[in-house]
């Protein structure tokens, strides 16, 4: 989503949460340090990968959210519990479930693609299918199992999982206002495919570090920076975020030895952290 949500989005967000370069600007923040939990190590392309499927992920349950909105002003009354969004790479279908007493059910799709978002409109056949159901289920299991929120309105995103069977879902904190960049607060959960055996929690940041957005200096563009000490390495959502706000992210890494810079969905090392 954008990096301010729209008061739609964020009203979408919050009804569900309870259901279920010379050198560049740089505004700097260090998260505290302390004990974090290993994570599950992946390598730099699936890191990226997983960073660019979030966010045109987020992207497309943003503009259909406004879509929707615009259709369907009572969320709540219309029996709305969740969305799921189906990428192909090229055009995204969002599809809106609802519950009105009868089960759930898919209420609206809205198909996002380069142009924007298209018209909503409701399936001839509303039933999901058994993935649908179990991509949910998936959804709504990780959700159960949040260890912490930094603020309310948490933001989702699944794909399957690429060394499995099973779903990874991320949990995504939201920005509280304009020109805040949430790099803290976000979790990658990994769930059986079942849709509901919980396997793993990955705290991806040790605490819910926010930064203000830099801006560019004597001409140069501006870059944020932050701390990272759960791995190695930077992870899906410094992608996703630097995509997000389109800006590049310098992450620093094994104390501050390593800094690496991701940018327009890509991770690179750089000589920053040396001495």
């Amino acid at each position: 989503m954008a990096s301010f949500r729209p008061a739609l989005a964020v009203s979408l967000a919050l009804l569900l949460s309870g259901v279920a370069h010379a050198q560049p600007a740089v505004a700097t923040s260090k998260a505290p340090a302390g004990p974090a939990a290993p994570i599950k190590a992946y390598d730099l392309p699936q890191i990226e990968a997983f960073g660019r499927a979030i966010y045109r992920q987020d992207i497309a349950a943003w503009l259909a959210s406004d879509a929707l909105g615009d259709k369907v002003p009572d969320l709540k009354a219309a029996g709305l519990k969740g969305w799921l969004v189906e990428d192909d790479g090229k055009t995204a279908k969002v599809r809106f479930l609802r519950d009105r007493g009868e089960g759930l059910e898919i209420g609206y799709d809205v198909v996002v693609d380069g142009k924007g978002a298209g018209p909503v409109t409701e399936p001839a056949d509303r039933k999901l299918t058994e993935e649908e159901r179990l991509t949910f289920a998936a959804r709504q299991a990780a959700i159960a199992v949040q260890p912490r929120t930094c603020r309310a309105g948490y933001n989702t995103a699944i794909v399957k999982d690429p060394d499995g069977d099973g779903f990874i879902v991320w949990l995504l904190a939201p920005a509280p206002a304009a020109g805040a960049i949430p790099v803290g607060g976000h979790y990658r959960i990994f769930v059986a495919a079942d849709g509901k055996t919980v396997k793993r929690v990955d705290a991806l940041s040790a605490s819910c570090l926010l930064l203000e957005k830099p801006k560019a200096a004597q001409g140069q563009p501006a870059m944020a920076f932050a701390s990272h000490i759960v791995s190695p390495t930077p992870v899906e959502t410094h992608v996703f975020l630097s995509s997000l706000y389109k800006m590049p992210l310098a992450v620093g890494a094994n104390g501050g030895e390593d800094v690496w810079i991701v940018d327009q969905g890509k991770i690179r090392k750089t000589n920053l952290g040396k001495k």
